[in-house]
Formats: structure tokens, C-alpha cells, sequence
């Protein structure tokens, strides 16, 4: 891998999955095969049920054949995913796109922290964080991109080519991450400790890993918020949804910003950005939520994916300084994993909360989540001063 942030072929595969062409009217994929909104939300519970059950399994599984080979094999699912995403569209079968979020929450525990673990594994330091927003900066590319094109591609096969473009992105990922280098083995020092289990669990229930599995949750279903539900906002204010796609470029190239923004950060300053972070992004979801004020709403809607691209990264940066604490590098990935079972349990009740409040509409679900974001960053502040500086 070439320790100079150029592209590799981990940003490679992230650029290829990023090219979502169906991206822009994912939930008209649903609707349009008969799926409703509160189906929708049992649909990503689901998803992050299976997650759940599989989180530990896959932890092991990369613990014992490499964080690389897992990288591989989250390819291959993610892809499986996103055709039988097609089949259940072109089919209109409910099953099928049960089907379809069971194989991606697979993908997902394959995916869940491995990429982070491997990263902290290759640039350790001040180079993490710059190097996670790279990569993830090259699936902003990608996605930019597959936005651009959207309308050509929606226009001449329908929702039918968007998705199969997709599926085919998705195999050449398959090809990019055969090229990713094997990480290199744990240093002997760093494998000797193993503590019994006991002992281990008791760790994991520190507050400060149970305060980040909570934030996560609350930042991960805030994306699915924005994914799903800014072309409901604009038919809310009376605007054209075909408004969506360039908002939708508007927003990823903010979101180019955060290497940037991260590369400048003084280690010493995380803990109030964090705070900071969450506090407007909370703030920019209540706003988004009530207000139906065109230019305002547009100005949210640029600014909060990046509010919460941020505070992710950084929580990213205190998930692998935990398992460092913890004496459990050579378990990293299954100690991420474990981590990551928290956090998912943490999502699946917000959706089954936004399941039941989706009758009042989406706004609703914006000020709830933006309100416990806001709490959560004044929470963040004090319970990670031990860890984040």
C-alpha cells in the first residue's frame, strides 16, 4: 500500500462502491415494487438485526483469516446484495428484498470495523484519520458521479438499468479488492496478553464503549434519514424532486471537505470537535425537521451529511484506542465487531422507533434523532475526557 494517500486499491474499491446510480430514488426502488414506508423501516431493521446475530461470527472469522481476505469477502457479498436487490425490483417480491437485506447485513458484519482496523493497522498516528477520510473521500467520488449520471442512465432503462449499472460496479469492486495488500502480523509483544473472557466482557461494558455504540447508532441512522427521505422534504416544500440530484452533488463535494478538515485538527482539539459536531448536527436536523423554508431547508441538506461524516471518524479514532487500552490488538476486529453489536442494537430500536413514528411523517423522526444527537454531544464531551483528548 502506498503510504502517501495516493490512490490504492482499498480507494479503488471504495470509488467503485460508491457508484450508487440508483442512489437518488432508492426509495422509490421500494415503493415501486409495493414495499410501504413502514415496511421500509422493518426492512433496516432487519438489515441490522442480521448484523447483529453475525457480528462476533464474522469478528472471529477475521481475526483468524485476516482483515485483507475480509475485505475481500465483504466485496463479494455486498455484490450478491445489490443483485438481489435487482431481482426483487424487477420481481416486485417482498421476499426477495427480505432476502436482500439479510445478504447485506452479512456484507455489513463483514464490512463493520474492518476497514477502520485495517487502516489503523497500515497509517498508525495522526495518519488515520486523514487516510479513513481519503479512502472514504474516493467513494464520495464515485458517488458524485453515479449522481451525474443518474439522469441519463434513469432516462434510457429506468430504475431497472440504475440498479443493474450497480451490480455490475459492484463486481468490478470485486477485482479492486484482490489487489488490496495483506496487512502485516501483529507484533509479538501486542499478541501475548489474553485475558479470559470473563474479564473481557467486563471491559466492554465500560460507559465510555457503551456512550460510542450509542453514538454511532444515532450518526448511522441519521444517514438513513438523509439517503431516504431529502426528495420527501422537497415535495414538502413544494419543490421538484429532480432538485435532489444537484443537492445530492452539492453535499458530496462538502463532504470532500474532511480530510481536509481532519488533517488540520489539533490531536488535543478532537474532543471538542466531536462535541462541536454533534451539537450542529443535531441542531441542523431540528431545523431540517421543522422548517419548510426552501433556501434554509437546501442549506441543511448540504451541510448535515458532512456534520455527521466528522464526529464518525473521530469515534472511529476512540473505537481502536479502546481495544488499544484494552491490551487486544491481535483481536481487534472481533473486539470492533463486539463494539459494533451495540451499536446495532442502539439502531435497530431508533428505526423500530421511526417505524412507529412514520405515520406522523419523516420531520418528526428528524427532530427526535436531531434533538438525541444534540444531548449526546454534551454527554460525549464529559464521558470521553479519559480517552479522546
Amino acid at each position: 500500500m502506498n503510504r502517501k494517500l495516493n490512490m490504492d486499491c482499498l480507494d479503488l474499491q471504495a470509488f467503485l462502491n460508491g457508484l450508487v446510480f440508483f442512489a437518488p430514488v432508492a426509495v422509490l426502488v421500494r415503493t415501486a415494487a409495493g414495499v410501504s414506508l413502514a415496511q421500509f423501516f422493518r426492512l433496516e431493521a432487519l438489515l441490522s438485526l442480521v448484523v447483529l446475530v453475525s457480528e462476533i461470527p464474522a469478528g472471529k472469522l477475521t481475526d483468524r483469516i485476516g482483515l485483507r481476505n475480509t475485505l475481500v469477502l465483504y466485496q463479494v457479498t455486498l455484490c450478491l446484495a445489490r443483485l438481489l436487490l435487482l431481482l426483487a425490483y424487477v420481481r416486485r417480491s417482498y421476499l426477495l428484498f427480505v432476502a436482500e437485506a439479510v445478504v447485506e447485513g452479512i456484507a455489513g458484519s463483514f464490512s463493520s470495523g474492518t476497514q477502520s482496523a485495517y487502516l489503523y493497522r497500515m497509517f498508525p498516528g495522526p495518519a488515520y484519520l486523514t487516510k479513513s477520510a481519503h479512502t472514504a473521500n474516493w467513494g464520495t467520488v464515485g458517488f458524485l458521479l453515479s449522481t451525474a449520471a443518474y439522469a441519463v442512465l434513469y432516462r434510457l432503462s429506468g430504475l431497472t438499468g440504475l440498479l443493474a449499472a450497480t451490480v455490475l460496479t459492484s463486481a468490478c469492486g470485486i477485482v479492486a479488492s484482490l489487489g488490496i495488500r495483506r496487512e502485516p502480523p501483529q507484533p509479538a509483544a501486542q499478541t501475548a496478553r489474553r485475558p479470559d473472557r470473563g474479564v473481557l466482557w467486563a471491559a466492554l461494558r465500560r460507559k465510555e464503549i457503551a456512550l460510542v455504540m450509542v453514538l454511532l447508532a444515532a450518526l448511522g441512522v441519521g444517514r438513513i434519514l438523509i439517503n431516504f427521505f431529502y426528495a420527501d422534504k422537497l415535495i414538502t416544500c413544494g419543490v421538484d424532486e429532480t432538485w435532489l440530484s444537484p443537492i445530492i452533488l452539492g453535499y458530496s463535494v462538502l463532504e470532500l471537505s474532511a480530510e481536509g478538515l481532519l488533517g488540520r485538527l489539533e490531536p488535543n482539539r478532537h474532543r471538542a470537535a466531536l462535541t462541536a459536531f454533534l451539537a450542529l448536527g443535531g441542531g441542523a436536523m431540528v431545523v431540517f425537521g421543522l422548517v419548510n423554508q426552501v433556501a434554509l431547508v437546501v442549506l441543511m441538506m448540504l451541510a448535515l451529511p458532512l456534520l455527521l461524516d466528522v464526529p464518525s471518524y473521530l469515534l472511529g479514532e476512540v473505537q481502536n484506542r479502546l481495544v488499544d487500552d484494552l491490551g487486544q490488538a491481535e483481536r481487534r476486529a472481533e473486539l470492533l465487531s463486539v463494539c459494533n453489536m451495540g451499536v446495532n442494537v442502539a439502531e435497530v430500536t431508533f428505526l423500530f422507533g421511526s417505524s412507529l413514528l412514520s405515520g406522523a411523517g419523516a420531520a418528526m423522526c428528524f427532530c427526535g434523532l436531531g434533538l438525541a444527537l444534540a444531548a449526546l454531544g454534551g454527554c460525549a464531551h464529559r464521558g470521553l475526557k479519559e480517552t479522546i483528548a
